[in-house]
């Protein structure tokens, strides 16, 4: 599974982790086992969606700084673990170049967003790059 693929079940990861109640590590062993594909860039996928999630409440502050005329609670989900885990790379994952969080960030919200997503992805993230 190649670098990509990977960023994309992160993000499905972290989408679905917001419609259930149960422990990181329950949700990690039911994803594993139904995308066994992962095990190639298991670490990459570990590292990122645990990051993610104990660092939800700090990426949204650091997201919600650039939105403009809307509050991260009204984002669609899916925007929403787009632009947490583009901004988790950024912030944390020293291999990921910065552009290219970003590029496949607004790949992923044209794949899975609404129509406006992408610009709007690509606005927030271009802003939080410059601020950086």
């Amino acid at each position: 599974m190649s670098r990509i693929e990977t960023r994309e079940s992160v993000v499905i990861f972290i989408y679905q982790a917001t419609f259930k109640d149960i422990s990181y590590e329950e949700q990690f062993d039911q994803y594993i086992a139904l995308n066994e594909e992962l095990t190639d860039d298991i670490e990459y996928f570990k590292t990122v969606t645990r990051g993610v999630l104990e660092k939800k409440k700090e990426l949204d502050e650091k997201i919600s700084g650039f939105l403009k005329k809307w509050t991260i609670n009204r984002l669609p989900r899916m925007d929403v673990a787009i632009l947490e885990t583009a901004c988790y790379e950024i912030l944390y994952v020293d291999d990921v170049p910065t552009s290219v969080a970003i590029n496949e960030a607004v790949k992923l919200s044209k794949k899975y967003g609404t129509p406006d997503s992408s610009s709007y992805v690509n606005g927030v993230l271009s802003s939080f790059e410059k601020s950086l």
